[in-house]
């Protein structure tokens, strides 16, 4: 009971430095969270941080700053530390293909969503992996904390873990396991540059939802976050960023309906 009391005591003090929208436009900064190793959602680079994550984070920032002179401080996370980032106020928002789950809404607020996820697994062609069964008994890459994690411990396989997609990528192609499993949208990067893996079973488990965390309790920012996405589908922002940026890097491979919500966005304008 004691260690229950300390927990929420932690929580709610967390929340208490959470910044607030004005904290953030006084001091003309806004923390991002974003993976380093993402493409072409987010790649850490000798220039900075690019990818449409990224031109996501500075879109939003053109609302919350709309006089202009702010700047956004771009801060590289792992999928096991990016809920704490907000939680003890690293970052004032965190856009990095989150998805929205039960057990992470009681940790940190989400955003109306942006895309939807079904987990799919890359492997290597040589190992001809078709279906699903095909991997009973061998062995699962996961990124630690995912989505894909808990799922495919549910059902009882035998896991490897890692830090980043690019660190479970490397682990395939080393042989330490026979199929990575992640969010259809990461893994169908990898067939891109590297021919001898590919998409051996698509479409597992729910179609889920991608949104942008911000800190437990944190309305004004949420309010202003959901507003400036809705601003954004209505202007086109995703509508162009598939066609410009995300259907020329998968080459035709990734589905529109994963993209673009509309219909969805048209229940709020």
């Amino acid at each position: 009971m004691k260690k229950i009391l300390f927990c929420i005591f932690l929580l709610s003090a967390s929340m208490m430095f959470a910044e607030n929208l004005k904290t953030i436009q006084d001091k003309k900064v806004l923390r991002v969270g974003v993976f380093a190793e993402q493409p072409p959602f987010s790649t850490k680079t000798s220039d900075g941080y690019q990818g449409f994550e990224v031109e996501l984070a500075q879109a939003l920032a053109s609302g919350i700053f709309p006089d202009g002179g702010g700047k956004i401080e771009f801060i590289g996370v792992k999928a096991s530390d990016r809920i704490t980032f907000l939680q003890n106020n690293t970052i004032d928002l965190l856009i990095a293909t989150l998805t929205k789950t039960p057990e992470r809404e009681e940790l940190i607020d989400f955003s109306i969503p942006y895309f939807t996820v079904n987990l799919a697994i890359l492997t290597r062609k040589a190992d001809k992996i078709t279906q699903l069964s095909d991997l009973a008994d061998k062995t699962i890459i996961v990124e630690k904390n995912s989505i894909a994690e808990k799922y495919f411990d549910s059902k009882g396989y035998k896991l490897v873990t890692c830090n980043s997609a690019m660190n479970c990528y490397n682990l395939l192609k080393e042989g330490k396991g026979d199929g990575f499993v992640n969010d259809n949208l990461i893994v169908l990067a990898y067939p891109v540059i590297d021919s001898s893996v590919e998409i051996g079973v698509k479409n597992i488990g729910s179609t889920d939802l991608l949104g942008i965390g911000v800190q437990k309790g944190n309305q004004e920012l949420l309010k202003i976050v959901n507003s400036e996405l809705i601003k954004l589908s209505k202007g086109g922002f995703f509508a162009k960023a598939f066609n410009d940026t995300l259907d020329p890097f998968y080459k035709g491979t990734a589905e529109k309906k994963y993209f673009l919500l509309d219909d969805l966005y048209r229940m709020f304008m």
